[in-house]
């Protein structure tokens, strides 16, 4: 089995309102509950302040609010979508901004069609603004082949990382599983 651990760059602060609000609507908010949320993104200025110099305040297009109840909430109905343009032969998993691939591996075929989803969570990522970080992004293989297929999936154009354990939800996950 291989394991692919996809991080997000920036998570929180890469929401894009105007897709926020689109899938909103595509999960039946509407009415004054719509409006309320679109004020809550909207209407939201910032600026750089250092030392005596300030920049201009500008919009605050993307991101929602660390630190409050509804702005995990946002960026879980925010991604929620992630595993509809995954192919059925790959399972997904979604916990807060963690996200994980994987797929029973037995034959090089299973390898590409794992390629393939990832590239599909690639083209998803891209459609809605919000990007991962390869660098960030692993491959981890649970095998008892004595030789097991150790393919090289890309994210983009960027090789993921291979490795022998991950922590995973605060638990070290190893490849021997030990």
């Amino acid at each position: 089995t291989d394991i692919l651990f996809l991080d997000f760059a920036i998570a929180c602060d890469s929401v894009d309102h105007v897709i926020l609000l689109r899938k909103l609507k595509d999960y039946g908010i509407a009415g004054n509950l719509y409006r309320w949320f679109s004020d809550y993104l909207h209407n939201h200025t910032q600026r750089v302040v250092v030392e005596a110099a300030a920049s201009s305040w500008l919009p605050v297009t993307s991101g929602v609010p660390q630190g409050s109840v509804l702005g995990p909430v946002l960026f879980l109905l925010f991604i929620n979508d992630l595993p509809d343009v995954i192919p059925e032969s790959t399972s997904t998993g979604l916990y807060a901004d963690d996200t994980k691939l994987y797929r029973e591996i037995s034959t090089p075929e299973d390898c590409s069609q794992l390629q393939e989803a990832l590239s599909c969570a690639d083209v998803w990522s891209k459609d809605n603004n919000i990007n991962f970080n390869p660098s960030k992004c692993k491959i981890l293989t649970f095998s008892r082949r004595k030789t097991p297929f150790l393919f090289e999936y890309y994210l983009g154009s960027s090789e993921l990382k291979r490795v022998n354990d991950e922590v995973d939800l605060g638990i070290t996950v190893t490849s021997n599983l030990s």
